[in-house]
């Protein structure tokens, strides 16, 4: 009876599966990767011609297989069949870094967790906290020390660490309670917290001590209104701080000093609306993501503007909420272009 049965299953079931297995192999040789060689010949760049480009489109990707990282074929088969974790894509991203090997870590709130995209080793791992659970808002993201990626989550109130190639996030102890921790930082063996909700920075050891903390709330020079995201540039080891709701973005030294500041409220070109991600090239330009915008703008280190990248929409180099950034230092520009569900990458061309 047993065997007659699965026979009968194996017939019912022979078309369909032989289907599933050619529709699978189809998508094994079918990745975003042919979408960018497609677009080869066509250059995008900023601005635009016949002026001197400064800013080119290079890439963009939303999941492994966009990146050469394939799941194995018998791996899909199972999942189809007998279920499996799924979660491999973009939901929400609003921040990425790369570490010294080349591998990408994206923080990703829709999906509860860090991806990890080893395209190097060819592998993929969405983190998490330990036994699986998931984060609640992983916002930012900070490079340590031995590649350690230090990962912040708002709504928990902590701070998490996943050393090199783990498999999941283990608490940053600190010694001091966090309020709404958003922006990271690190340099010189310091981490920087963005504590946005009590408006200020705070600067700890590696080992989770308070070394000092910085600001408070206010709309005066070196003051806060909510501040987020963060960003340490090593060649002068100053810190940029995006002051979100007094609308700019102010410099300070790496023990907490107030230096500069730039940015107006406003609706034109080079004002700010509602800034997010904040970074610093090795050229020293200052690009800051605009949500409300959805865009990407650049200024030199006192606030004039020099370049201004995007609109809103789905195209390369269009945003919708964009939020984070970071740049290598070969020049690189990741974005986390949130509702898009994608991270879109550009390149620095000398010379702004």
């Amino acid at each position: 009876m047993f065997i007659l049965f699965l026979g009968r299953s194996l017939h019912y079931w022979k078309v369909p599966f032989l289907m599933l297995v050619s529709m699978l192999s189809v998508s094994c040789s079918m990745t975003h990767n042919s979408y960018i060689e497609d677009m080869a010949g066509e250059r995008i760049v900023w601005p635009m011609p016949p002026e001197q480009p400064r800013i080119e489109f290079v890439s963009e990707f939303s999941g492994p297989e966009d990146l050469g990282i394939r799941e194995g074929f018998w791996s899909k088969l199972v999942k189809v069949f007998v279920g499996g974790e799924g979660g491999e894509r973009l939901v929400r991203p609003t921040a990425v870094v790369m570490n010294s090997a080349e591998v990408l870590f994206v923080a990703d709130p829709g999906s509860g967790g860090v991806h990890r995209f080893d395209t190097k080793r060819k592998k993929y791992t969405l983190i998490y906290l330990e036994n699986k659970i998931l984060m609640r808002s992983p916002v930012a993201l900070a490079i340590g020390p031995d590649d350690r990626v230090y990962v912040s989550d708002s709504a928990l109130n902590k701070v998490f660490v996943i050393d090199d190639n783990a498999n999941f996030a283990k608490p940053f102890e600190t010694e001091v309670g966090l309020d709404q921790p958003t922006g990271l930082a690190q340099s010189n063996g310091r981490l920087y917290v963005v504590n946005t909700r009590k408006h200020e920075v705070l600067s700890f050891d590696l080992d989770g001590k308070l070394l000092f903390r910085f600001a408070k709330r206010g709309d005066g020079e070196g003051e806060f209104n909510f501040p987020t995201m963060i960003w340490s540039d090593p060649a002068t080891q100053r810190l940029w701080v995006n002051d979100s709701l007094n609308f700019r973005i102010q410099q300070f030294s790496e023990d907490g000093e107030f230096i500069s500041t730039f940015g107006d409220l406003g609706n034109a070109t080079g004002d700010l609306s509602r800034p997010k991600g904040v970074a610093v090239d090795r050229e020293g330009h200052v690009y800051v993501m605009d949500a409300l915008f959805h865009s990407m703008q650049i200024f030199n280190p006192e606030g004039k503007l020099l370049l201004y990248v995007g609109a809103q929409g789905r195209k390369p180099g269009q945003f919708w909420l964009p939020s984070g950034i970071f740049i290598d230092p070969g020049g690189h520009i990741f974005i986390a272009d949130s509702f898009n569900s994608r991270v879109q990458i550009f390149k620095y061309i000398k010379g702004i």
